[in-house]
């Protein structure tokens, strides 16, 4: 055999090894699971569902949602650092859980997010809203300000201690220097009913769980923390174009995989949730809900999830919040 023939039927050799190492790397487990850290019936909830069949048509597998509530989320995230790291297991989580929970948490938890995670790809966002009750007379965000300084009542109302909206609250104070009190509610349900009551002077919270009311005329939102309007909602202006600078915050809910989960696997599924967001029934769905689809993948999701640890790690030491 010419040594020509011989290279090349070497190099053919190689090539089908270095396939088979390739598809043996990506090789899934018949069924993959969707852990949502909440209840059924919530955001996190519903977006699972909505893409775990454009998912199984895609990754050629059996796609289960698995809820797994319990202390704010923090069991399924523990869950996810002992699973097995071959995609069989996927995390569908908020910001609110691996950003702000991880901080508050900080010491106490047996898992830290940017060593015994991969943030796989980020889903959906919405922002976060400022609102007051229907009957308020503020109709602006700097009205409302100027009401608050100085004032012995200033204080906001949040879904509960140690979120986003809880420390979203303190970084708005800091801003435009109000000295208000948060007050914790035990869910968004009695938070809205004091707002629209009027026992409560001001909300923050998701959009997503203001906007209903908002549009029913209840509630008043004077203004999202999103450095641009919102798509789902572009009658609401910013409080940056009204004039209160301060770092976007922004809720949003992402997928994450056990930290030694294979790079050809993690490449595979983020395609696959690529094209799961993207299917126009999904981006439907969910914008009814109020929830854009915000795709990123891996790597740039990989550095918003450290940006973000950055920027609110010295606004929750800062506050001096302990967690009960």
């Amino acid at each position: 055999m010419p040594n020509s023939a011989r290279r090349a039927l070497l190099a053919c050799g190689l090539s089908l090894v270095a396939l088979a190492g390739v598809s043996h790397a990506q090789a899934l487990s018949p069924t993959i699971k969707l852990v949502v850290p909440y209840p059924p019936g919530g955001s996190a909830d519903t977006l699972a569902r909505l893409i775990a069949q454009p998912l199984q048509e895609q990754l050629k597998a059996t796609v289960v949602v698995d809820n797994r509530p319990g202390a704010g989320g923090r069991i399924a995230a523990s869950q996810l650092k002992r699973s097995p790291a071959d995609g069989s297991v996927i995390l569908i989580a908020p910001n609110a859980l691996t950003t702000i929970q991880s901080l508050v948490y900080e010491g106490q938890l047996d898992y830290k997010v940017m060593e015994d995670f991969i943030p796989l790809s980020r889903l959906s966002s919405f922002p976060m809203g400022l609102a007051v009750p229907a009957t308020s007379p503020f109709k602006t965000a700097p009205q409302l300000v100027a009401a608050m300084k100085g004032s012995k009542d200033a204080n906001y109302g949040t879904s509960g201690a140690g979120g986003l909206a809880h420390f979203a609250g303190l970084e708005f104070g800091k801003t435009t220097g109000i000295e208000w009190t948060h007050i914790a509610y035990k869910g968004g349900a009695p938070l809205v009913t004091d707002l629209i009551g009027g026992h409560l002077p001001v909300a923050i919270d998701a959009l997503v769980d203001q906007i209903e009311q908002q549009r029913g005329g209840k509630i008043r939102v004077l203004g999202i923390f999103s450095d641009k309007r919102y798509s789902l909602a572009p009658d609401i202006p910013t409080l940056a174009e009204q004039g209160i600078k301060m770092a976007p915050v922004e809720g949003w809910f992402g997928a994450f995989l056990p930290a030694k989960t294979p790079a050809p696997v993690v490449a595979r599924i983020d395609q696959a949730m690529a094209k799961a967001i993207a299917n126009p029934e999904v981006k439907e769905k969910l914008n009814k809900l109020v929830l854009q689809t915000a795709y990123l993948d891996s790597a740039d999701f990989t550095r918003l999830q450290a940006a973000e640890l950055q920027q609110w790690a010295p606004v929750v030491r800062d506050s001096g919040f302990k967690p009960d």
